[in-house]
């Protein structure tokens, strides 16, 4: 018998998974300070989304990254006070987001905590590990 917790004799899978995510969100948070990037982990992620597109709608934003429109519309919002975006409104319920000077010149502190959280994620498995676990998430997604 292990010590995790199970429902009805089987492993209770979705509080592993939101275990998993809160572990790896926590340590991107630390990664992000220790970078010296005073960003939170939500505008990490609206970052990425325009280092590869810069001028994308919210709701495009939203859908990339994962997050609800309203989420991302706040954070977008944080991100035009603290000078890392802008935005242009493209009608009464579109606004579009762009870099600022101030956040496309932290690209490469950013990317570098990318680029190390996840070579540390990616050591902790094995090829075939990756496989597998990549076409279960997929499955688990769909």
């Amino acid at each position: 018998m292990t010590n995790e917790r199970t429902l009805y004799g089987m492993p209770n899978v979705g509080c592993m998974l939101g275990t998993a995510y809160q572990t790896l969100v926590s340590r991107l948070a630390e990664a992000l300070a220790e970078a010296g990037l005073k960003i939170t982990v939500s505008e990490y992620l609206i970052l990425r989304a325009l280092y590869t597109q810069d001028g994308m709608q919210q709701c495009e934003i939203a859908a990339m990254v994962g997050k609800d429109k309203g989420g991302v519309s706040r954070c977008v919002s944080a991100m035009v006070k603290k000078g890392l975006v802008s935005t242009e409104c493209v009608s009464h319920k579109c606004l579009k987001v762009y870099l600022s000077p101030k956040g496309r010149g932290i690209e490469p502190k950013v990317m570098e905590v990318a680029k190390t959280r996840h070579e540390a994620l990616s050591s902790m498995l094995t090829s075939e590990e990756k496989t597998v676990f990549a076409r279960v998430l997929k499955k688990i997604i769909q």
